[in-house]
């Protein structure tokens, strides 16, 4: 498993806050926009045709030390083994 940064606004953007950013390990880009996407569904209870993906702030690795916006990170949060 990789890691990877992905970068999800919900419809917190129509009233101008910042998007959501999640790093997690991941088997390829797809999968990690994939499971991003699905826990900021549930986490912020929303819907999934409400989400947008932000490609500018999404890519393999984590964000860099002064990327100046906060990141949460979900690799903590996995269960050892999950997607293998």
């Amino acid at each position: 498993m990789k890691t990877f940064t992905v970068t999800v606004a919900g419809t917190e953007r129509f009233d101008g806050e910042a998007p959501y950013t999640w790093v997690l390990a991941a088997s390829d880009m797809a999968d990690a926009i994939s499971r991003a996407t699905a826990y900021h569904a549930l986490s912020q209870e929303e819907r999934l045709c409400d989400l947008e993906i932000d490609y500018l702030r999404t890519f393999e690795g984590v964000p860099p030390t002064k990327c100046g916006y906060h990141w949460n990170d979900l690799r903590a949060e996995e269960p050892r083994g999950a997607g293998a």
